[in-house]
């Protein structure tokens, strides 16, 4: 949608806060707090209402129902949410009044009908039947069960892992690095060459690496660093594509791998993730699918055809 109506939604949004904020403050300082949520039978304090969902407004016919707000409050701050919703009721029933009204007035002026509108208002459903399929479809396949597997199968029973906290400077040259080392032989600090002398940005730092494993630096550094104890320097520079190393080696640790409760959050996001991809990959299997440049030609890798195209010829 045009950003000037983002805007415009936001700041609904934000005014609308404020106020449920501020009023919901003022009704706690005069009256107990209410239930956080909504009563099995909001028609007890809804006098026109009636069953599970009743009607508590209407602008113009319009009726507003009670599910109406409900869905208003997910809309709303983590910190509003939490509010009594007999304090909040009120503000969102004005604003739900509010753009009932807006609504219905730009219908009678016809903006329903201009081709940028219509077109807003069918992205903006597919919007809503993308989420719902991927409500339908993911919080199955991210359920405990499948977080535990997930855990067992990459961190249970996993040895701890072995971390080195290194130091290092870099140099154009091998004359260059046998030279560094030459002077921290003679007693020179590290940290202070590497702050004057090495190529590498965290030469400011002192060279300072902090703690990696094995795996996140090149073979050929890891194997020089992993083979020091803390306290000792490298004999002979490392050399690779950016350079000449002179390595030290301040700290090693063994890390034990995490525990389920450490990296819960991350799985759950891990198969999240996942499950939206698989799900995304299966829209697409069932499509016929084209791709063109920007002057109309057919891209070079073809139409996507993940099924059959249907005979248009009869």
């Amino acid at each position: 949608m045009p950003r000037q109506f983002d805007r415009c939604t936001h700041l609904a949004a934000v005014v609308l806060a404020a106020v449920i904020f501020s009023r919901a403050g003022s009704s706690q300082n005069q009256t107990a707090p209410a239930d956080p949520n909504p009563p099995d039978e909001p028609a007890a304090r809804s006098p026109g209402g009636t069953g599970s969902d009743p009607v508590i407004g209407s602008v113009d016919g319009k009726l507003i129902y009670l599910s109406d707000l409900t869905r208003m409050i997910g809309t709303l701050p983590e910190q509003m949410r939490s509010l009594p919703f007999d304090s909040i009721m009120p503000v969102l029933l004005d604003r739900m009044i509010d753009h009932t009204a807006l609504a219905l007035t730009a219908r009678r002026a016809g903006l329903d009908k201009k081709p940028d509108v219509q077109r807003d208002m069918r992205a903006a459903v597919d919007q809503v039947l993308e989420r719902a399929l991927l409500a339908q479809t993911v919080p199955g396949q991210v359920t405990e069960t499948a977080i535990v597997a997930r855990f067992n199968q990459q961190y249970a029973n996993r040895p701890a892992t072995d971390e080195v906290h290194a130091r290092h400077i870099l140099v154009g040259s091998e004359a260059e690095a046998n030279a560094v080392i030459e002077e921290l032989k003679r007693g020179a600090d590290f940290a202070t060459i590497a702050r004057v002398a090495s190529k590498d940005p965290d030469g400011r730092l002192g060279g300072d690496l902090g703690f990696f494993r094995r795996d996140q630096v090149r073979p050929a550094f890891a194997d020089a660093v992993f083979s020091l104890q803390p306290g000792q320097i490298d004999p002979v520079p490392v050399h690779n594509e950016f350079g000449w190393h002179i390595v030290k080696v301040e700290e090693r640790r063994l890390v034990a791998p995490p525990t389920l409760s450490e990296v819960h959050d991350q799985i759950r996001e891990d198969l999240t993730s996942q499950a939206v991809r698989a799900a995304v990959a299966d829209a697409r299997s069932q499509m016929i699918i084209h791709k063109f440049n920007l002057d109309g030609s057919e891209a070079s890798a073809g139409p996507q055809l993940t099924r059959a195209a249907p005979d248009r010829s009869q």
